[in-house]
């Protein structure tokens, strides 16, 4: 294995309102011998922390040779204030808005393209596959250049995830109703007071997200996860209306892609990688990776065994491919 050092860069986000910059982080080996293998872009899911996945997965592949950028996706911790957090009634309130983090990875892409001078491999994990994915079907419709592969990871469709919910469709129902900018909680636990909460969790990941994810953002000197307080009714709204996944079966042009599901998460569960690995028109192999004992995100720790089976599988997709 080598051994890594990191930088931090920015890049450039075309939004659909503004170009803003953003800062990202490189992992890398500490010797170029390695430039023989693809750059990789690794982007997160709800909250989309380098001090959480961002740093794991950018070390554990920037040991096996590749470069690694990732970034804080706009609204949180390094880029909190770039765009994305409003000031209201004495709180900081922030936008969690889909299309923006698919520009996110498009901006990504496109920085790793000119810098490194080839299209990377995009991974991504949770919501961000649903980011990433908007992102492989924007360059597919363009019908320029398109990423090596594509590596989502416990991806789940964001209507399909509110089925968590006590009652999906009263809080769909009250939360629609509220104006955009009013802050709702960040996450439905099941209790009366986070019921209109923007992203429902099971008992079993309610149990290790403070914890691990709280954990790695102390460590990294980063605010504590989740990084925000409240979010926008819009947030929700706009989350579970942004559907990348509709329309693609039998389109042209989308990268290949390794699929990836932990078979005990029941937080996205693995039946949404097999929906998305019978509609994806790209060459998805035979069928999902679904890994053994695996949960959500319960497993992503650097010396967890089946943490390392996945990016194994993930090297091994990735120069097998060439």
């Amino acid at each position: 294995m080598n051994s890594i050092r990191s930088k931090e860069i920015t890049f450039a986000v075309h939004y659909g309102d503004a170009t803003l910059n953003l800062k990202g982080w490189v992992f890398e080996p500490d010797s170029a011998s390695s430039t023989s293998l693809p750059p990789v872009v690794f982007n997160s899911g709800f909250t989309g922390g380098v001090s959480m996945y961002g740093q794991l997965f950018g070390r554990a592949l920037a040991a096996r040779g590749y470069r690694v950028m990732t970034y804080d996706v706009a609204g949180f911790f390094s880029n909190k204030y770039v765009r994305n957090t409003l000031k209201a009634e004495g709180m900081e309130i922030t936008r969690v808005i889909l299309e923006d983090q698919r520009d996110e990875v498009l901006g990504a892409v496109a920085w790793v393209r000119d810098t490194f001078g080839e299209m990377p491999v995009v991974a991504s994990w949770a919501l961000g596959a649903v980011a990433s994915l908007g992102a492989v079907a924007e360059l597919a419709a363009a019908g320029g250049e398109q990423i090596r592969l594509w590596v989502p990871m416990s991806y789940t469709g964001t209507r399909q995830l509110q089925a968590l919910r006590t009652d999906s469709q009263a809080a769909d129902a009250a939360i629609q109703q509220l104006p955009d900018d009013a802050p709702i909680p960040p996450f439905d636990i099941g209790t009366e007071s986070t019921r209109l909460g923007f992203y429902p969790l099971d008992p079993e990941t309610q149990a290790y997200v403070d914890q691990q994810l709280g954990a790695y953002t102390e460590a990294g000197g980063a605010d504590r996860w989740p990084g925000c307080s409240h979010v926008t009714a819009k947030s929700y709204k706009a989350c579970v209306a942004y559907d990348p996944e509709r329309g693609i079966e039998g389109a042209a042009g989308f990268a290949p892609a390794l699929i990836i599901h932990g078979a005990d998460n029941t937080l996205h569960r693995p039946s949404e990688s097999e929906r998305l690995h019978r509609h994806y028109p790209g060459d998805a192999g035979a069928g999902v990776l679904i890994i053994t004992r695996m949960q959500h995100g319960q497993q992503n720790q650097a010396d967890n065994p089946l943490f390392q089976a996945m990016i194994h599988s993930i090297d091994e997709a990735i120069r097998a491919r060439g």
